[in-house]
């Protein structure tokens, strides 16, 4: 009996203990009223394309089926209530190629209705398969002579790049590949685009002196949004 009513008191207190105790509730933190919810680009035949959005990096990373080849996009984008986004909501995004081959940025800029601003940039890419292009000099010792073209009396000078991978010609979209020729220091002396172009080979003629200098070159295939360049130059020069 007298271990019963020693534990009852005990009992008691524990009941009573647990019952004051105050439950906490935790809120979550509040959302920055500057963000970019959704981001959807609509101007593509079947569902729409969506970006994956970080907001700790400010990116929305955006993967483009190739086989759309897309030239331009136009994009749904949903921000926070009461922000603005600039480029607006539906502007197009033009010259999408030259964004891909060339790392071109698209930044948006998101401002809430407090003021304050956030950026997201636009990170474009394709699931389009590297391209790869055949040497054109085998040996960087004795480079292939290229002679230069001379429209004024119709003379070009035609000759093949052969590969893997290049997309040809779109020519309802207007999407062709491009030939660059870069200097020893590898800055792009001249570009020529290319209607010529097939999966495995591109045809080209030489440039003439007037677009492209005597000298040594190693030329580059941009093909929709994969480019490959010759490790071995090219020796171009007048006849």
């Amino acid at each position: 009996m007298k271990i019963r009513n020693l534990l009852l008191p005990a009992l008691s207190a524990i009941v009573l203990a647990t019952a004051c105790k105050k439950t906490e509730t935790i809120e979550p933190p509040a959302q920055a009223n500057n963000r970019i919810l959704s981001y959807k680009v609509t101007n593509v035949p079947d569902a729409a394309v969506y970006g994956a959005i970080d907001d700790e990096k400010g990116t929305i990373t955006l993967i483009l089926p190739y086989y759309y080849f897309l030239t331009a996009i136009q994009p749904e984008i949903r921000v926070s209530e009461g922000a603005t986004v600039t480029p607006g909501n539906g502007v197009l995004i033009d010259d999408i190629t030259k964004k891909l081959s060339e790392g071109t940025k698209v930044a948006y800029v998101v401002t809430g209705k407090d003021g304050s601003k956030a950026t997201y940039n636009l990170v474009l890419t394709t699931q389009q398969p590297d391209i790869a292009v055949d040497e054109l000099s085998p040996d960087p010792a004795a480079p292939l002579v290229l002679y230069h073209s001379d429209p004024s009396t119709f003379q070009f000078n035609f000759f093949s790049i052969t590969g893997k991978n290049f997309i040809p010609q779109q020519e309802s979209l207007g999407i062709f590949s491009t030939i660059s020729y870069l200097n020893e220091q590898g800055t792009v002396v001249y570009t020529a685009v290319n209607g010529d172009n097939y999966t495995n080979s591109i045809g080209t003629a030489v440039p003439s002196a007037e677009q492209l200098p005597a000298g040594l070159y190693r030329i580059r295939v941009t093909s929709y949004t994969r480019s490959a360049t010759m490790k071995n130059p090219v020796k171009v020069e007048t006849f």
